[in-house]
């Protein structure tokens, strides 16, 4: 072997090493951002469900790494865009990064679906040369803004902490850590200072986090049976954070409300897991108790409670068409309100899947009884073992 041999095989060598070393190197970071795209996806869609609007959910965009993200995201026509950076930055707060993303995420959705006619991001920080991008901007004048991002702020944070996250601890940390991560100044023309973005975002932080309190009183009380107090604390939640959740728990309320006055059939005593509503809460004592014949007046309290729950169900089925549980806790008030029919053709507005659920099958075959079609309410009836 010469020596020109002898030297160029630790060369070959050298640069394949390095060549490798290129190539774990990309594919860690094609990986790395493939988790974060996974994770704020998971987070987005979390989000989303929880708002439960009737508006088509916006596009979820990730912007480009080259150059650096000035802003973590922001909102724009029926678009939000993320930073892949945003996901690092919430890393750092350990078991609450999936918190922190929250709140950024929920935050701009909530300007998506409250309607805010400007293009805005988490800390008023947009930095960008497009002449119709700044002019969008000037179009609100502080004030506005400082209204709209108030609004985003206590919103975002009830729907992520209904949602499932937990966003008041981490909130007042986010911000603070968004304008030092990105180099932000404290100062923008045309925008609330920091110092400003702060106060906003505590007040809202107070405000959503009372609501919240109020609404898990609520489902405390739901649980314990004190419907009126439920349905006291769910109406006061729902004038400053109506949802789907919302109107379905005050419509259920009523419905319960109305079932401790109907009066019980013979069948309903002789077979009462068959004549059990498929309601969010377990409604069997109703059917345990003794029963007399109720009066004229229960009859037109409990009709009028029907009807009520029946726009509470209908406005959440209006906020979101695919909401299930609230198409079938209508079938059930259709039920009661001695229209069966209505109750059937109500659960087959569903997707088939959805029409075969348990509790779909079950007010199907209560209904189908009710029309003296009691063959078909006896075979779904064997099919659900009851």
């Amino acid at each position: 072997m010469n020596k020109t041999q002898y030297y160029h095989l630790p060369q070959k060598k050298n640069i394949a090493f390095i060549l490798l070393l290129i190539i774990c190197s990309t594919s860690s970071v094609a990986a790395q951002h493939h988790n974060a795209e996974n994770q704020i996806k998971a987070v987005f869609n979390q989000l989303v469900t929880a708002y439960g609007n009737a508006k088509a959910t916006p596009e979820l965009e990730f912007m480009k790494m080259t150059p650096k993200p000035t802003t973590p995201a922001f909102y724009k026509d029926k678009s939000i865009k993320i930073d892949l950076g945003l996901y690092r930055l919430c890393q750092t707060f350990g078991k609450d990064s999936l918190n922190a993303l929250s709140v950024v995420i929920s935050h701009e959705l909530a300007h998506y679906y409250y309607d805010h006619s400007f293009c805005t991001d988490f800390a008023f920080a947009i930095r960008n040369k497009s002449q119709e991008f700044a002019n969008s901007i000037k179009l609100v004048n502080k004030n506005q803004k400082i209204i709209y991002e108030t609004q985003a702020d206590d919103k975002g944070m009830f729907y992520a902490a209904i949602a499932g996250f937990s966003p008041f601890e981490v909130q007042p940390k986010i911000l603070d850590a968004i304008y030092q991560f990105y180099q932000l100044n404290d100062i923008t023309e045309g925008y609330p200072t920091k110092a400003e973005r702060k106060t906003i975002a505590q007040n809202a932080l107070a405000k959503s986090q009372r609501l919240f309190q109020v609404f898990q009183e609520a489902l405390k009380a739901k649980e314990i049976k004190q419907y009126d107090m439920a349905l006291t604390l769910f109406e006061q939640v729902n004038r400053d954070f109506p949802s789907r959740e919302n109107y379905n728990n005050i419509g259920v309320i009523k419905t319960l409300k109305a079932l401790e006055l109907k009066v019980l059939t013979k069948e309903e005593y002789d077979f009462p897991k068959r004549f059990l509503y498929p309601l969010e809460i377990d409604n069997t004592s109703r059917l345990e108790k003794s029963s007399t014949r109720g009066n004229e007046g229960n009859q037109e309290q409990m009709n009028s409670l029907l009807k009520s729950a029946q726009k509470d169900f209908e406005k959440a089925i209006s906020l979101d068409a695919n909401y299930t549980l609230a198409y079938i806790n209508l079938a059930c008030v259709f039920d009661l309100l001695d229209n069966p029919e209505a109750a059937i053709g109500k659960i087959k507005e569903l997707p088939l899947d959805k029409q075969k659920t348990v509790d779909a099958q079950r007010i199907v075959a209560i209904a189908y009884y009710h029309l003296d079609i009691e063959t078909k309410a006896e075979v779904i009836w064997k099919e659900l073992k009851i």
